[in-house]
């Protein structure tokens, strides 16, 4: 049962149990939900749809000033977006459950490069298929065609991330348009 606290500790907002929700699922090509809708408007007021990154791996990564846990997994998507080549990768956010001024204020305090698209009551993050509500943070990979390859509830890392997503890359390598 030890081997279980940090688990419960893991993310903010869980309204179920955590040791049953809390890890990296990741799905199988030929098993992967259809194409994943969101959009919405960022914290600068523009518009943004997940749809228009199609071709992209797209990392959306759900969270809130208000979350340690997502405050310490900040910098590996920081990393991510300003590492990746932006032909391949996307990372967007989604701020949940936030005052506008507390989420700005915090991307501008941790450097946050990528857009976030703001979600005040949840409800975005209520409609992600394999996304406990109120899960923060949650982090959903989405393959070139748009679809859930790898769900993470609760925190990550850069390592962690670096894998998931070399593996979707490495599934559908983006096409050249001058071949």
């Amino acid at each position: 049962m030890l081997l279980l606290v940090p688990s419960l500790l893991g993310a903010c907002g869980r309204e179920q149990p955590a040791s049953a929700l809390v890890g990296v699922d990741t799905v199988a090509s030929s098993e992967r939900d259809a194409v994943l809708d969101v959009a919405g408007t960022t914290l600068d007021g523009d518009p943004l749809d997940l749809a228009d990154l199609r071709g992209r791996v797209v990392v959306l990564n759900a969270w809130a000033s208000w979350c340690p846990p997502c405050r310490a997994e900040m910098p590996a998507f920081v990393a991510l977006a300003e590492d990746s080549d932006p032909a391949d990768v996307a990372v967007v956010g989604l701020n949940t459950t936030d005052d506008p001024a507390a989420a700005r204020a915090f991307v501008e305090e941790l450097g946050v490069p990528y857009p976030s698209i703001e979600d005040p009551d949840g409800a975005i993050l209520a409609t992600i298929p394999g996304i406990p509500p109120a899960s923060l943070p949650s982090t959903v990979i989405l393959d070139r065609e748009g679809r859930i390859a790898a769900r993470v509830i609760g925190g990550t890392d850069a390592i962690e991330l670096a894998t998931l997503i070399a593996r979707i890359l490495e599934e559908s390598p983006r096409s050249d348009p001058a071949a």
